[in-house]
């Protein structure tokens, strides 16, 4: 079977949406299919002659190859074929290169990765579907919604619901002119929007962008982190690591995260550590109030930015994961995906997002996902399980995305 990808952009670790691609493509691959990835609306700046291109409304897209925009990317030891195609670039050029490519490719299925944001800034990206439609006419068309609209919260702003409508249009308008024979989302209150629009979804389970590698990141990493900031540190059963892998989101309190674990924490006479890993937005000002607010009842440190290997290992010396996304929207978090699937529990303090007019609530997500209320019932405290295997890895979800497919 032969599968092209289409993406907002293929920059290895800027986003998310991209990485998630091309390890899904990787896996495919490796299972046997032919796979390519487009990206539409890239970021990527790789020499004068695209930017040229771009800003040029007298160059066809006839009059330049295909070959400068061709890129081969990795992903855990399997290339994927690239055409990353620049946002300088006028629209009807984008749209003719990636004829030509998916052409020339012949491919059974197009499959979109869709967020509204990544192919306009405001999210409005009308006259998406028309575009898309222009490019293969012959394939089948999968869609996987990443993101759906703004305003589906039941506090949602007046102002976020208007906005929302418009991007709600723009869905529909892509539904009515690729006519996709499968749709995904990850979340369940996505399913259940898109469900009430009149689309059949399903869900396709996130995995984690995030190989899991042999070892750890104690001695090397966390150790004399603690070192700096608890003057002298100690053993590493002395202490109780709790991680935060990647933005954390405002709402999300860390004195009610530091309240629900101390109990159990000090009953097993402990020190608590809150460790940030990852592209984190805890600016200087906001990490001081932070350190200064919990001073007397955990440590804070942060590990930054680190390769993709590196933050395996440090999720692999973690506890437990701290999650800053809300209940009902963790399963489109990556942040969780990954800790789940290094066999990290994963704490969520917050149920402040609810989707409007749902009655009941959504069930069990993951037995590895703890609220407030379930840890502080633990007899134990909860720690990385080395023998767990993940539920959803990236081999199991290209299986289910294949066998969806496959039925058509």
């Amino acid at each position: 079977m032969k599968i092209a990808f289409i993406v907002r952009n293929l920059e290895p670790g800027r986003d998310g949406v991209g990485d998630y691609t091309r390890r899904l493509a990787g896996e495919l691959i490796r299972q046997g299919h032919g796979v390519r990835i487009i990206s539409l609306n890239d970021k990527v700046e790789n020499g004068k002659q695209k930017a040229e291109i771009g800003n040029d409304d007298r160059i066809s897209a006839f009059s330049f190859h295909l070959s400068a925009f061709l890129e081969i990317q990795n992903s855990d030891g399997t290339d994927v074929e690239c055409l990353r195609l620049p946002r300088t670039m006028r629209w009807p050029q984008r749209v003719e290169l990636a004829r030509q490519w998916l052409d020339e490719f012949n491919s059974d299925w197009l499959s979109l990765q869709f967020v509204p944001f990544g192919f306009h800034p405001k999210g409005l990206c009308f006259g998406l579907g028309k575009r898309l439609a222009a490019i293969n006419s012959k394939a089948q068309w999968h869609i996987m919604f990443h993101e759906l609209w703004l305003g589906l919260a039941e506090h949602s702003t007046v102002k976020h619901r208007l906005w929302g409508a418009l991007q709600r249009c723009i869905v529909r308008d892509l539904i009515r002119r690729l006519r996709p024979r499968v749709v995904h989302t990850h979340a369940e209150p996505y399913r259940i929007v898109l469900d009430r629009e009149g689309i059949k979804a399903v869900i396709l389970p996130l995995f984690s962008n995030i190989s899991v590698v042999s070892g750890n990141a104690w001695t090397d990493l966390i150790a004399p982190l603690l070192a700096e900031r608890e003057a002298g540190s100690g053993e590493r059963n002395q202490f109780y690591l709790a991680g935060v892998f990647g933005a954390v989101h405002p709402e999300w309190d860390a004195e009610v995260a530091v309240v629900t674990l101390l109990p159990l924490v000090r009953r097993f006479q402990k020190r608590l550590v809150l460790v940030f890993f990852g592209k984190s937005n805890l600016y200087p000002e906001r990490l001081g109030r932070l350190k200064s607010q919990l001073e007397n009842r955990a440590g804070v440190v942060m590990a930054g930015e680190r390769p993709a290997n590196e933050i395996s290992l440090i999720m692999r010396t973690m506890d437990l994961g701290l999650a800053t996304s809300p209940r009902q929207m963790i399963q489109k978090s990556a942040s969780v995906a990954a800790m789940l699937e290094h066999g990290l529990p994963v704490l969520v303090i917050r149920d402040d997002w609810h989707l409007r007019g749902l009655d009941s609530p959504l069930g069990n997500i993951s037995s590895r996902l703890l609220t407030p209320e379930q840890f502080a019932a633990l007899d134990i405290l909860p720690t990385r399980d080395p023998q767990w295997t993940a539920e959803n890895g990236v081999k199991q979800v290209a299986g289910q995305m294949l066998g969806a497919i496959s039925q058509y």
